[in-house]
């Protein structure tokens, strides 16, 4: 079901607006815009055991999300542009939560809400249009042993440290920014985390889509994982690369060969 207002900030949606909801009554599905704390909880309070999965869409004026406590049956939330929350609920409250997606909350920079989501199984959150918002730590993460898609999107961590993300030991997929870590820290991961797991930034290198073209020099097709790498030319730079793509797999094999051994952080 469909509630989303066709303003491109996300409208605003009046209580009266969710009357509608009752016309749909086998609807499991709901997207909706334009919420404000206030008809927030009365889509919660009136309408919410309906749904198994919400998309709030652009409802920037909501400041707690807590009402989602009393959705236990909820499997999929997603939510884009918040500008008032600064953590998302209790998520031991909704124990069927399989999906969920946070993205674009200007204020939310504590990931401690998602040390109970032990059942979740695809996370996306962080930026989705300005890489611009920062967390404290990925340390929250490290329990969700069920989660086997990992997408996030930041311009800084503060602790600077990749180590977390070792303890997702049931991970099929990761996207990240390349710049986020170093290479020794991603090679770092990449020894600790299963050979079968995917990701651009779990290999040395990245052969672009879509070069980069600069006049009088050749395309830059080649970006080397890390922070502070460079864009490279796969003809120009092929050596260079080769070095580059050698320095990493000695270092995964050195942190392989000692488990100890833990990169510094960056």
């Amino acid at each position: 079901m469909d509630l989303i207002q066709p303003e491109i900030g996300g409208g605003r949606l009046a209580a009266g607006d969710l009357d509608a909801i009752s016309l749909q009554p086998d609807a499991t599905a709901l997207r909706v815009s334009g919420l404000d704390q206030a008809t927030f909880e009365t889509l919660v309070e009136r309408h919410g055991r309906q749904f198994t999965a919400l998309h709030l869409w652009k409802c920037p004026r909501i400041q707690d999300f807590s009402p989602l406590e009393s959705l236990p049956d909820l499997t999929l939330v997603s939510i884009f542009w918040n500008q008032r929350s600064t953590r998302l609920w209790n998520l031991a409250a909704t124990p069927k939560l399989r999906g969920l997606e946070f993205e674009d909350f200007s204020r939310l920079r504590d990931l401690e809400d998602l040390r109970n989501a032990v059942a979740l199984e695809e996370l996306t959150f962080g930026d989705k249009v300005w890489m611009k918002n920062s967390v404290a730590s990925l340390e929250p993460l490290r329990g969700l042993a069920s989660v086997r898609s990992l997408w996030f999107a930041l311009k800084k961590i503060d602790d600077g440290r990749i180590q977390p993300l070792a303890g997702l030991q049931g991970l099929g997929l990761l996207r990240c920014p390349s710049n986020l870590f170093t290479t020794e820290q991603l090679a770092w991961l990449r020894a600790r985390l299963p050979d079968a797991v995917r990701g651009s930034v779990l290999q040395p290198i990245e052969m672009l889509a879509r070069p980069i073209e600069i006049a009088g020099s050749p395309s830059r097709d080649v970006l080397v994982m890390g922070k502070r790498k460079p864009f490279l030319s796969s003809t120009a730079d092929a050596s260079r690369i080769q070095r580059y793509v050698d320095n990493y797999w000695r270092l995964v094999e050195r942190y392989r060969d000692d488990p100890t051994l833990e990169p510094p952080a960056a």
